[in-house]
């Protein structure tokens, strides 16, 4: 797996282009802000003429869901789908923020701790702890949703793919 929360992979499948955006109906909802059935699609989101742009409909608060886009590319063997997944861009922009923050502290509590003018204490150690927790949330909580999409996007491109139950 990779540190930056972002994957990028491609799929190449014999399906035709028809029966890819069917596949892809079939699988899509569109977006809701609250969803209070427990029957529905896998995905949330829209498809285009040459690709999708989804998320994965879960019941639980994950700010972290990898936005999975796709786009519909000539291939070998019929088509190839280019798929990129990476976090909301407002998702980023406050993580950047946090980190910003974080290491601004972190500088600091070295320039402190250098120049002699901070006595040492475990307080010194909060910059690091939130570096350290922010990092592993980011990492855990994106990329335990992005292995699980992966899966569900390879079987949906499968020729021989079941189709959803309802």
């Amino acid at each position: 797996m990779k540190l930056w929360p972002s994957d990028r992979f491609e799929i190449d499948t014999a399906m035709s282009p028809d029966e890819i955006v069917a596949a892809l109906e079939s699988n899509i909802e569109p977006g809701k802000f609250f969803r209070f059935q427990r029957h529905h699609a896998p995905f949330q989101g829209k498809v285009y003429e040459d690709g999708f742009r989804i998320t994965r409909i879960i019941h639980y608060r994950n700010s972290f869901l990898p936005v999975v886009t796709g786009k519909f590319l000539p291939g070998a063997s019929g088509i190839k789908v280019a798929i990129r997944m990476g976090l909301h861009p407002l998702v980023t922009a406050f993580m950047c923020v946090w980190f910003g923050g974080v290491g601004l502290g972190m500088i600091g509590v070295i320039a402190g701790l250098l120049s002699g003018q901070a006595p040492a204490s475990l307080m010194l150690l909060i910059p690091f702890a939130m570096l350290a927790f922010g990092c592993a949330l980011v990492w855990v909580c994106f990329w335990f949703e992005a292995k699980k999409q992966k899966t569900m996007l390879l079987e949906m491109f499968s020729p021989c793919r079941i189709p959803p139950a309802k």
